[in-house]
Order: structure tokens, then C-alpha cells, then sequence
């Protein structure tokens, strides 16, 4: 796939089948987060166990629905809501908070993003998942992330199913200037 196809093909997907990510196919697209222009160090932390997505996704419906944002509370009330819309790869992006962490974390999800797509994968860039995993709980020690960082931004990956679930077309929007 062409660069520029891939970057009109990717968008959130937000319903995942079944069908087994090879190893080497996640690492080499998740490999791609260090081509992402960056402003220092950051971390992907890629989880596949079945038993610790479970986890994340029930921890991340309870943040959700004790947000105090109305938006994350009547998604998490939608029928057959699950955060993690059944992907089996979940990739962290962490880093200290100090400098411009969130913007190294969102470019190289965002590249890693465009990197699956290329490669016949879907994605969907969230959130959510940092109400639940604070650096402090038990969540955040079975993740064992690097001492001081916090989790910025994640990406689930997998095959897509045909139907996309709680997702609508994006409108196409005028916000480009030039002087």
C-alpha cells in the first residue's frame, strides 16, 4: 500500500474479530513507533494476554462511567459497550511527564496507526484506558511499566470485522488555512 493510501484507509475501527495477529506482523508494525518524529523518550507497552485486557477493559468501563464526563458516561452506558471493543493487542504509549512527552507518545501512535494500516491491520487511537491505569493501582503494577511513566495514549490493533461498531463516518471538515 502507498503511504498516501494508507493515510486515507486509516480510522478508528471499533469492532475486532477473532483471527489470531501473527507476532512478527504486531512486532513490526508496533517497531514503526521509533520513526515517529518524537521530543524524547518514550514506551510501548503491547499487550496481548487475554486475562490482563479483560482486566484493563473492566477497569477502563468503571473509570468511564465514574468520568463526570457526560460524553464517557453514556458511551459506557451504550448496550454491548466494551472500551477495548474486543481488540487483541493493546499498545501503551508511555513517558515521564516532563518536556513534551504527550507529543512523542501521540506521533508514534499515530504512526504505528498508519503503519497497520498499511499492512492490512485496523486501529483505533484511545484514550479511556488512562482513567484506569493511573501509575499508582494494581493495574498500572501488573503493567509494569518504566519507573515514572504515565500511560498518554493507546492503540488498539487487530483484524477488523466488517461491521464497525460504534462508529460513524467522520464528517469531512474545512479547517485547513493558508496565508
Amino acid at each position: 500500500m502507498e503511504t498516501l493510501d494508507a493515510l486515507h484507509a486509516r480510522k478508528s475501527w471499533r469492532a475486532y474479530s477473532e483471527k489470531p495477529l501473527g507476532d512478527e506482523l504486531l512486532k513490526t508494525v508496533v517497531a514503526f513507533a521509533n520513526k515517529a518524529p518524537n521530543a524524547g523518550e518514550f514506551t510501548v507497552t503491547v499487550v496481548r494476554n487475554a486475562e490482563l485486557l479483560a482486566e484493563i477493559n473492566a477497569a477502563t468501563l468503571v473509570a468511564m462511567k465514574n468520568s463526570g464526563n457526560d460524553f464517557l458516561i453514556s458511551r459506557a452506558a451504550l448496550a454491548g459497550y466494551q472500551p477495548l471493543y474486543g481488540a487483541p493487542a493493546l499498545a501503551l504509549f508511555s513517558a515521564e511527564p516532563t518536556g513534551y512527552y504527550q507529543i512523542s507518545a501521540a506521533t508514534a501512535a499515530s504512526t504505528v496507526a498508519i503503519a497497520a494500516t498499511d499492512q492490512g491491520l485496523r486501529s483505533c487511537f484511545i484514550i479511556t484506558p488512562t482513567l484506569a491505569i493511573d501509575g499508582k493501582n494494581a493495574l498500572s503494577r501488573k503493567l509494569a511499566l518504566p519507573e515514572g511513566h504515565v500511560v498518554v495514549c493507546c492503540l488498539l490493533l487487530g483484524y477488523g470485522e466488517a461491521e464497525n461498531r460504534f462508529s460513524a463516518p467522520r464528517p469531512e471538515v474545512d479547517n485547513i488555512r493558508f496565508l
